[in-house]
């Protein structure tokens, strides 16, 4: 009868535990507010490091909120809403020289790897001129790549193409598909659909080996300075899913098609190559050529971006103590 009553008691308290959100350590799973801006292969990072169980296994709980576009989510991270960002870099470079304290942790993708496709009508670049381009919206990282490549093109943005705001990039692909734009850019595995639908690709912005601050963890240094085990925490999970990421591929190609809503295999494939293989560092420090890139183009409109110092903008110290401390090493079997 004692050990029935023990062994109830045992289970009562796991049972507990488990209501409190505790590990079987009798550590807290911490809770905090993360945001992402677009349902692309680029930002799936997030969701194959959350379904791998590696946030909880770093005592993590991050109540994921999609928040299509940059502006919105530098506002909620600016405003204290949300403690962590992944997207594109710009807005948090333009936030930055517009006073807010957001700082670059790392980054999942160094250059820009959207692609631009057309309507079936348009076959070269130069019949863009007349035509209309549908990005997210006004300082997105599509907006700022059609400028680009509209630009080696001999095409004015603006002026010879227009512009109009049409969300993120499923949002794009169906403006694309009704004809309400004549092209627009978006990523894998949504490349793969405009393919096989008889879309013209007409540059895959890759290919340009463009610099660029491009998918990012992206925090605010008053963050930093409040929880800076969170944040050292956060840094570490995502270095463990990245090599997740690059090690188990089927997981991932599921991750992949849950946060996109699709079960096209080779769309599918084509996302896991590009992000978990091509782009992806498996240590991913910014590149401060990427954020001159866009201090340059900022240049023209705003002046405080003239001579700022692109490594201002990061803080790689926490990605830096587990390369320098050999986790990450550990993590992929190195011997040295």
């Amino acid at each position: 009868m004692q050990n029935r009553a023990l062994g109830f008691s045992r289970w009562s308290i796991l049972l507990v535990a488990v209501l409190l959100g505790l590990t079987p350590l009798g550590q807290a799973q911490e809770r905090f507010n993360f945001s992402h801006s677009a349902l692309t292969g680029s930002q799936a990072i997030l969701f194959v490091t959350k379904d791998a169980g590696i946030f909880r296994k770093h005592n993590l709980d991050p109540q994921i909120i999609y928040i299509t576009g940059a502006p919105p989510n530098i506002a909620a991270l600016v405003a204290g809403s949300v403690d962590f960002v992944v997207f594109a870099g710009p807005a948090a470079i333009t936030a930055n020289l517009a006073g807010a304290n957001t700082a670059v942790l790392m980054s999942f993708v160094n250059t820009m790897e959207h692609s631009i496709f057309s309507s079936r009508a348009i076959k070269s670049p130069t019949e863009m001129k007349g035509k209309t381009i549908g990005v997210s919206r006004p300082g997105s990282s599509d907006d700022y790549g059609a400028r680009v490549a509209l630009r080696k093109w001999g095409l004015e943005p603006d002026k010879e193409v227009s512009f109009v705001s049409v969300g993120g990039p499923p949002d794009r692909f169906v403006a694309l598909q009704s004809g309400r734009v004549e092209a627009v850019l978006i990523q894998p595995p949504l490349t793969v659909r405009a393919r096989k639908a008889g879309f013209n690709e007409l540059a895959a912005l890759a290919d340009l080996g463009l610099d660029y601050l491009g998918t990012s963890l992206v925090t605010s240094r008053s963050v930093i300075d409040k929880k800076r085990d969170l944040v050292r925490r956060v840094v570490t999970a995502f270095a463990e899913g990245i090599h997740f990421y690059k090690t188990n591929k089927q997981a991932s190609l599921r991750s992949i098609g849950k946060l996109m809503k699709i079960d096209d295999a080779e769309a599918i494939e084509e996302s896991y190559n590009a992000y978990a293989i091509k782009f992806m560092a498996r240590v991913p420090y910014p590149n401060p050529n990427g954020i001159e890139v866009i201090l340059k183009d900022l240049e023209k409109t705003n002046p405080k971006a003239r001579g700022a110092d692109p490594r201002s903008f990061l803080e790689t110290g926490f990605l830096k103590e587990l390369e320098d401390g050999g986790y990450i090493a550990k993590l992929y079997g190195d011997k040295n």
